[in-house]
């Protein structure tokens, strides 16, 4: 059960600094116990094992705790479970909750979003996750367990697709279909469709820019719903994309739960999932169609997968 959260966006200087980002993660959690110290009792407060669960996006090594590569967090080969202990075991004089033994784990955040949707969502025990944002992940899972890859799996975003803006070009599916790649295309095109978009529009995306990316949002599916043929462009072209993605998944797997977890689900369902599964059942021919649904969980979900994976691999 949930007994308490605490949301903080990322502070800029955490950005490409592993040792900060494992203290500000330390002081969350510092401020998540403390705010249960009045609700646990003395015993549990000092003597219980804490299990702390992380999830970052990017390629993770979890057996090692070790960020391999996060563009999003400009990490590259991080210690980070090995940070977050120290940063930890520091603040434990006094602080209730934080005396116990301590358990960290760290997880890629699609694989944890898949994971608790499954348990508390809208997937089954096998599924395929696919989380649409600044950036597009995907986790599956099989048997109730992420599918790891040696860390490498759901990288999706980083796949070259033919280019929809120019063509005869390629560029990374989440520069043609990510939430703010779709706005940054809309944009383009409204300022001038003679220049071409500057290539990787969220290699540095942050929690601004991604609020920024949300308020396009709401402008490009306002120009759709006005008749604006080159925001339908945009998103048709985005949804062609993500229906192959998730086709050549069908075609590898079967036809698993399709769970999607994005932004892009502010649009009414008869603008982006109708579409989407229409698009998916044409591509997977005489193959069953999946499932496909929305995620019930949201933002949540790779929070919550962290914290019951975490739990999960300590019991």
């Amino acid at each position: 059960s949930v007994v308490s959260s605490l949301e903080r966006p990322v502070p800029k200087e955490c950005r490409l600094d592993a040792d900060r980002l494992a203290q500000e993660i330390g002081s969350a959690i510092q401020s998540l116990c403390a705010g249960l110290a009045g609700d646990l009792s003395t015993e549990v407060s000092e003597a219980a094992a804490l299990v702390v669960g992380v999830s970052v996006p990017g390629v993770v090594d979890e057996d090692e705790g070790r960020v391999r590569r996060s563009e999003t967090l400009g990490l590259q080969d991080a210690p980070l479970v090995s940070l977050v202990r120290r940063s930890l075991s520091s603040q434990a004089s006094g602080s209730p909750g934080l005396s116990g033994s301590l358990e960290v784990r760290l997880y890629q955040d699609a694989g944890c979003g898949a994971w608790a949707e499954s348990r508390w969502g809208a997937a089954g025990r096998n599924c395929l996750y696919l989380a649409v944002g600044e950036r597009i992940s995907s986790a599956v899972l099989l048997g109730g367990a992420p599918v790891l890859g040696e860390g490498w799996a759901g990288q999706v975003g980083r796949i070259l697709v033919p280019d929809p803006d120019w063509s005869g070009e390629r560029a990374r599916l989440e520069d043609v279909a990510s939430v703010c790649a779709m706005v940054r295309r809309h944009t383009a095109g409204m300022l001038d469709d003679s220049a071409a978009p500057e290539p990787g529009g969220c290699e540095d995306a942050s929690d601004e820019s991604f609020a920024q990316c949300a308020t396009g949002l709401e402008s490009l599916l306002g120009a759709i719903a006005s008749g604006d043929r080159e925001a339908r462009r945009v998103w048709d072209t985005g949804l062609d994309c993500l229906a192959e993605l998730i086709a050549q998944g069908v075609g590898l797997l079967g036809p698993l739960d399709v769970v999607v977890n994005s932004e892009l689900m502010r649009a009414d369902e008869a603008a982006f999932l109708e579409p989407l599964r229409g698009r998916v059942a044409d591509l997977v021919g005489d193959l069953p169609a999946p499932r496909l649904v929305a995620a019930r969980l949201g933002a949540t979900a790779p929070a919550l997968g962290a914290a019951g994976r975490a739990l999960a691999d300590w019991k």
